[in-house]
């Protein structure tokens, strides 16, 4: 079979297919590198012209649908039951879940975002070190990009995953819930995880039952 031309639309849906099953069933987190690790893969060189993150983001979900559907539900009902969990414990901040537990595309050692919005960061340490969670403290761009500065992230372990507390000023709060690409807000509260979890909790899928 003739591979498809540099930069045409079969290229870009034929790299984001193989990086989808990278990062679906090698557990390669970073878009980036999987794009271009399937690039070379299939011959093509990045300056080719590469899918974006929404494309590639599509195409995991659609490989998660085909060949991991049971297995992922399954992830990511018990993801965000442990991201609940930590939003009540850390809820004097006020949390959102962020990140492919909130979207749904979580895949295999995939970890849990959660973003906070505080302007007091000591507290939160402390909680953390009274709750006897160890942590390292990283940074990571701030979601804003034109604002161009990072903000803290304390990383440690919940009954076994990866989780990721990302800090941002009580002022970002206002800016955190636009929609993606898809039409998807980009986080969620505590109340939309318990609608994910427990449909029969989401006051429009109780009108919809009550209307049957």
């Amino acid at each position: 079979m003739a591979r498809p031309p540099k930069g045409s639309a079969h290229a870009r849906r034929a790299i984001a297919a193989q990086a989808a099953k990278l990062i679906a069933e090698d557990g390669l987190a970073d878009f980036g590198a999987a794009k271009r690790k399937a690039a070379r893969r299939l011959g093509f060189r990045e300056s080719d012209g590469l899918p974006d993150n929404g494309e590639v983001e599509e195409a995991l979900r659609a490989y998660q649908t085909l060949f991991q559907n049971d297995e992922q539900r399954a992830r990511l009902t018990d993801m965000r039951r442990v991201a609940l969990a930590l939003m009540e414990e850390f809820s004097a901040f006020r949390p959102c879940l962020a990140g492919a537990t909130w979207n749904g595309t979580a895949t295999r050692g995939g970890a849990i975002d959660i973003d906070l919005f505080t302007d007091e960061q000591k507290p939160l340490e402390l909680l953390m070190i009274n709750r006897g969670r160890p942590f390292t403290a990283i940074d990571r761009p701030h979601f804003n990009k034109s604002l161009q500065w990072r903000v803290p992230v304390f990383r440690f372990t919940a009954d076994g995953y990866d989780v990721r507390l990302s800090v941002f000023g009580r002022a970002d709060e206002r800016h955190a819930f636009k929609a993606d690409a898809n039409g998807q807000a980009e986080r969620g509260t505590a109340a939309d995880i318990r609608a994910l979890l427990d449909p029969e909790d989401d006051p429009v899928a109780r009108f919809l039952g009550s209307i049957r």
